[in-house]
Parts: structure tokens; C-alpha cells; sequence
């Protein structure tokens, strides 16, 4: 009687050539999936640039087409931002009262006060739409900063905002991808225009 293995039982092993096989048919998926990952990385920092970009044009033309300031309000480390305008149609916003009026000496011995009235204090509130929601922006996208006048704002909450003639400092926008591409944005204050910069690669 034989020590060997029972020829019903025998299993068959892979031999070399063939592992050597697919270990090459897996190098060459992988070498053809990780460019078409890259690419769609880009392709969705650019597309959120650009719908970026068309939101602060909007912000841009109702200043001017409604004569309200507008402005864009960014929640840095929540990577949210939204639209919001000068407290226009805010009804809930509460007026500062006026002093009563004095009695007045007709023979000119009252001193007449020469300070205007005080107004309600507006201050900018989110817009009566779904623009004045806060809203992220697709596949971990984020704004990785702005720069302003003040400096160049990592954390908390950033605005670029926009006269009722259309007008805005120059701010620059940093949108960034978990990959670490980033694609930055210009408000361009003299040309009344928001631009592209150059892109820039991990």
C-alpha cells in the first residue's frame, strides 16, 4: 500500500505561470482605474468650483438688480456656506425705539435736537430661498480658506460680500479635495468678474 495521496482526493494547485497571470491582469486594472479616479476627483473640484463661482455672480447681480447689499457667508470648519442679504423683507427684526417727543417751548427756550432719529439696526440675514440655506458641497470638497484684507482665515466664518452697485474687496477662495488638489477662486473687484486661478496639485 502506497503512502501517497488517493486519486479521487488529489487537489490541484496553481503553478506559477499563473499566479505570475493574474497578479499582471491586476497590475494592469489598477494602472487603468487610478487615472479614472484622479479624473473624477478633478472633475468634481472643478464642478464645485464652478457652481461656487455662479453663486457668487448671483450674489453679485441681486445686489445690484435689488439694490440690497448681498453677501456670501462661509462656515469654515463646517465647510457650509449660504447666501444672505442686508435684512431686507425681515419682519421679525425689532426697531429701536424712538425717544418721544419732546414739548417744544414756542418761543425758541427748548434746545432742538439736531441727531437724526434712530432706525432699526439691519444686519445681513439669509436669504427666503433654498440659497439661504447652508449647503455642502459634493464628495468632501471644502473651502480650505479665504483671503481677505484681514489675512488669510483657516477657521470660523468668512464673508464676501457685495455692494448694491455690485462692488467687493478682492478675496480669493480655496476649495480643496480629500486628495489635497485645490482649485482657487478670485472675486475680482475692478472687472465686476469672478476667475479661476491656476490649479494646484498635491
Amino acid at each position: 500500500m502506497s503512502g501517497g495521496v488517493p486519486a479521487g482526493r488529489r487537489t490541484r494547485a496553481f503553478t506559477l505561470i499563473e499566479v505570475l497571470a493574474v497578479v499582471a491582469i491586476l497590475a494592469l486594472a489598477a494602472l487603468l482605474v487610478t487615472p479614472n479616479l484622479a479624473a473624477l476627483r478633478e472633475r468634481r473640484l472643478r464642478h464645485a468650483a464652478e457652481r461656487l463661482a455662479a453663486e457668487l455672480e448671483l450674489a453679485r447681480q441681486r445686489a445690484v438688480v435689488t439694490g440690497i447689499p448681498h453677501r456670501v457667508a462661509f462656515d469654515l470648519e463646517g465647510g457650509l456656506y449660504r447666501l444672505e442679504w442686508l435684512g431686507a423683507g425681515d419682519t421679525e427684526q425689532e426697531l429701536v425705539p424712538v425717544a418721544a417727543e419732546a414739548e417744544y417751548e414756542l418761543r425758541g427756550a427748548t434746545a432742538l435736537p439736531l441727531v437724526a432719529p434712530q432706525r432699526s439696526a439691519l444686519d445681513f440675514a439669509p436669504l427666503p430661498d433654498s440659497f439661504g440655506s447652508y449647503r455642502d458641497f459634493d464628495g468632501d470638497i471644502f473651502v480650505a480658506g479665504v483671503e481677505t484684507a484681514e489675512g488669510f482665515l483657516e477657521r470660523g466664518e468668512a464673508f464676501v460680500t457685495f455692494d448694491r452697485d455690485g462692488t467687493s474687496a478682492y478675496t480669493e477662495i480655496v476649495l480643496e479635495e480629500p486628495g489635497g488638489a485645490r482649485r482657487s477662486l478670485a472675486v475680482l473687484p475692478l472687472e465686476d468678474s469672478v476667475r479661476f486661478l491656476e490649479e494646484e496639485q498635491p
